[in-house]
């Protein structure tokens, strides 16, 4: 079935839909050479760490974990932005680490003096309020995986250590440490292959396209279209587009194959690959003006953030109630369900991985257990996990679960639990708690969330495509054509998640959502107007 606009035929096509289980749950993509950034990893963890044994701070200077979580997010960046993007990320993570050991030191202060359990509800709410205000920025910049993350890992952490007797000022001084030490490492490389990270992004896109050519079918599309755009800005980022530099040329041949090749196969579906045409695309808007699109109650990044109130505060409230001891990982579960999207399929499938992953996680947590690692062997364990977390957390969330739970028990104990059954159990409740609360928010606050976004998110395509057709100044049509862009790869999003939530709904609107799209990508292959 086709619809007529113009001399443009917008075709009725199948709504897009999930990944099956079975592949969502047992699937680790391929995404370019890993282990470098699984070693850095690593090292930022053993270097502050075994100087810090060896200078005798013993396991205290395993806190340098926390800071050292900041290395994940410089992969993938070229090394002009990386060691930027490192050291704020870093010193968000010094904050919140600062935070949950003040939280963590009035809430230990009170229960030592005999207070209530709901004492914990001080660490609850750090976290909640932690976790939304970062996973709405994270979502609002559309930085993808980690998110969130281990930026609320790092406040849940060091919200237990004051219960150790580690101060306040020494769990901010040695996440310091780590978060120096992660941006040191994240540019290890810069004076022996400046062009890695470039390198590695284009070949990563190649190869995808190449895979297209092989197999075309929506998996291979989707990770093409993926690939490239993420690619493309990463010589944006380095300062390479319209360089003539061989990397960007050979960018834009793999980009017109695939390109092509999508545009001229039958549409016999409709999925995220719609957004790879012809031209290159541009640019990511400023930080300022992503902020400030996200910051209406009708948002993607709105509807994540008051999600993830309710469950961080629920999640909380039931684990105190139950009397296990430490509610902040009930927290945290249904924070990391919710707090990349809000896809109730893809978010379901979280939920498993999570709880599958914990349980393994707690078998590796009860092979470590017996050998009491300290010292030299703590760092060494950390630094053995964190690469292990580095590795799959993008790739596969419940394998990389089965890294960090021993990460966060061995961390947040500094050493191994002495009372394995116990921590064991608690560990467990609270994931099922956390899993729980997670999908009855995900499900049941905001149930027409994704009508909203959608909606909303099509509005704004249709207010660009309008500022366009009535600018009269050449000069502002480059910054117009870029917001287009960036407004119709968040409609396109939108219409996955609402596919996947609510097909009938989202099936009688399909029509209308891919003629918008047309029109938008029709105006922005169209050459830019003359000046006067």
């Amino acid at each position: 079935m086709a619809e007529a606009s113009g001399d443009h035929r917008v075709v009725d096509l199948p709504l897009p839909t999930p990944a099956p289980l079975r592949t969502a749950m047992l699937s680790v993509p391929r995404q370019g050479r890993r282990w470098p950034g699984a070693a850095r990893a690593a090292a930022t963890v053993a270097v502050p760490g075994l100087v810090g044994v060896a200078l005798g701070f013993g396991a205290v200077s395993a806190i340098a974990t926390l800071g050292a979580f900041a290395v994940v997010y410089g992969e993938q960046r070229p090394y002009r932005v990386r060691a930027r993007a490192v050291a704020v990320i870093g010193t968000v993570l010094v904050t919140l680490a600062t935070i949950g050991a003040l939280a963590g030191s009035v809430v230990h202060h009170e229960l030592a003096a005999g207070g209530s359990a709901w004492w914990y509800l001080v660490v609850v709410a750090a976290m909640t309020a932690t976790v939304a205000v970062c996973a709405f920025v994270v979502d609002a910049l559309r930085m993808g995986a980690p998110g969130a993350f281990l930026m609320l890992l790092s406040l849940e952490i060091a919200s237990a250590l004051p219960a150790l007797g580690v101060s306040v000022p020494t769990v901010s001084a040695w996440t310091a440490i780590g978060a120096g030490t992660a941006v040191v490492a994240s540019m290890s490389g810069a004076p022996f292959r400046p062009r890695t990270p470039e390198r590695t992004a284009v070949a990563a896109a190649v190869a995808a396209v190449d895979a297209v050519f092989e197999e075309n079918s929506p998996g291979n599309r989707r990770a093409a279209v993926h690939d490239l755009h993420a690619a493309w800005q990463c010589l944006h980022d380095a300062g390479l587009i319209d360089s003539g530099h061989p990397l960007e040329q050979t960018l834009r041949a793999a980009h017109l194959r695939c390109a092509e090749t999508l545009d001229e196969r039958p549409r016999d579906e409709a999925v995220p690959e719609d957004d790879l045409r012809l031209r290159t695309p541009l640019r990511r808007p400023s930080v300022r003006y992503r902020l400030a699109r996200a910051a209406h109650l009708r948002s993607r990044s709105a509807t994540i953030a008051v999600r993830l109130l309710v469950a961080g505060s629920l999640a909380g409230a039931i684990a105190i109630a139950l009397g296990v001891g430490r509610p902040d990982w009930a927290v945290i579960t249904a924070a990391m369900i919710l707090h990349q999207g809000p896809d109730r399929i893809l978010g379901s499938y979280r939920a498993a991985h999570r709880f599958l992953g914990t349980v393994l996680g707690l078998v590796l947590v009860a092979c470590l257990t017996p050998f009491h690692p300290g010292g030299v062997a703590l760092v060494v364990v950390l630094a053995a996990v964190m690469a292990g977390t580095e590795m799959f957390l993008v790739r596969n969330y419940g394998l990389a679960m089965v890294f960090i739970t021993p990460l966060v028990v061995v961390l947040g104990g500094l050493g191994a639990p002495g009372d394995l059954v116990t921590v064991a159990r608690d560990r467990f409740l609270e994931t099922v708690v956390g899993v729980l609360v997670a999908l009855a928010v995900l499900w049941g606050v905001l149930p027409r969330a994704h009508r909203r976004v959608l909606d909303f998110a099509d509005g704004r395509v249709r207010d660009a495509v309008t500022r366009i057709a009535a600018s009269t100044d050449v000069r502002e049509l480059p910054e117009l054509r870029r917001d287009l862009e960036f407004d119709l790869h968040a409609s396109t999003t939108a219409a996955v998640i609402a596919a996947h939530t609510e097909p009938a709904w989202t099936r009688e609107r399909w029509i209308e959502h891919r003629r918008l799209h047309e029109l938008g990508y029709r105006i922005l292959t169209l050459p830019e107007r003359p000046g006067p």
